[in-house]
């Protein structure tokens, strides 16, 4: 049984505006208040994460069954999932640790591994204990790999602490950053913000800036410590390499202006018009959507040596 889908209506008279600026409050909380303000209604919740963001930009259909119908997601048991949060909860116990009682080797992150294992995983992520044996051990290589590349005696200002941040059109960004590096003392220190990825797929360093994880949580953890962010780091533990973005001021402010923009998009988007592409076979609402994997007359090619 498919989710009905919003039906495409005509724009109510003030609805498109010419050169409409991103900072007016787009959160409107009644119909009233949306005429009187020569705003849409909007669809879509006070707080949303980068993750939505992203999503909207590859598909706003996508966006609509998450945060509009609220479609529960696919959720099949994936061990690469189990490897992701396992490894990311080891980390933040590791660096918990004081530095002396961290060791020189791979015993202790490992111990932190098999210590959160139990709690990362669900009772059908394997089919069987050898599999679940054999991604256990993929597990440790990448802390060993963590291990080997990066520093492991640095005592990290926060681990795993959620951020948020208010952009000037009224949306609210929120999301969980994995390290927040940078001393104590003094207050106006400059931070590091420090994100794992335990996947293959890699960003260049000439990526980040364009990338909605990185434009909210540099802004957010700007806000939420009143700090400057020195750098925003991806570090990716199963080739041991760095992406590194050291933003400058006109940076951020270009961030926000990034932020800004496609905001003020979604949150006055009635309709959220799906853009299939290769995104559908990932997408959890595909089996709910008629537009995945769409076909068009351009896609098909016919050779001039078929022989009818």
């Amino acid at each position: 049984m498919t989710t009905p889908l919003p039906t495409a209506r005509p724009p109510p008279m003030g609805r498109a505006r010419p050169n409409p600026h991103p900072r007016e409050n787009v959160l409107s909380s009644s119909p009233t208040e949306a005429r009187t303000a020569g705003a849409v209604r909007t669809l879509l919740p006070r707080r949303i994460s980068p993750s939505a963001i992203a999503a909207y930009r590859e598909c706003p259909r996508r966006v609509w069954f998450s945060h509009v119908a609220k479609v529960p997601r696919r959720e099949d048991p994936s061990p690469l999932l189990v490897i992701g949060n396992a490894v990311h909860a080891a980390l933040e116990k590791f660096f918990g640790l004081r530095p002396a009682e961290r060791g020189s080797g791979d015993e202790m992150l490992h111990r932190c591994l098999r210590a959160v294992w139990p709690e990362s995983r669900k009772a059908d992520s394997f089919a069987t204990r050898d599999e679940e044996r054999d991604y256990g051990q993929q597990a440790l290589e990448l802390l060993s790999t963590f291990r080997a590349t990066f520093d492991t005696t640095l005592v990290p200002l926060t681990r795993e602490r959620w951020v948020s941040t208010r952009l000037e059109n009224g949306v609210e960004l929120f999301g969980k950053v994995d390290r927040v590096d940078g001393r104590l003392a003094p207050a106006d220190e400059p931070i590091d913000v420090v994100d794992y990825k335990t996947g293959r797929w890699q960003l260049d360093a000439t990526d980040l800036p364009d990338e909605p994880a990185v434009q909210g949580y540099l802004l957010a953890a700007e806000a939420q410590y009143r700090r400057p962010v020195r750098a925003v780091r991806y570090l990716y533990l199963a080739t041991g390499s760095e992406s590194r973005w050291e933003p400058e001021r006109e940076d951020v402010e270009a961030a926000r202006e990034s932020l800004l923009t496609v905001t003020w998009a979604m949150y006055r988007d009635q309709d959220f018009t799906p853009r299939p592409g290769a995104h559908c076979g990932r997408c959890p609402f595909a089996q709910h959507c008629p537009d995945a994997g769409r076909v068009e007359v351009a896609d098909l090619h016919v050779r001039d040596d078929i022989a009818f």
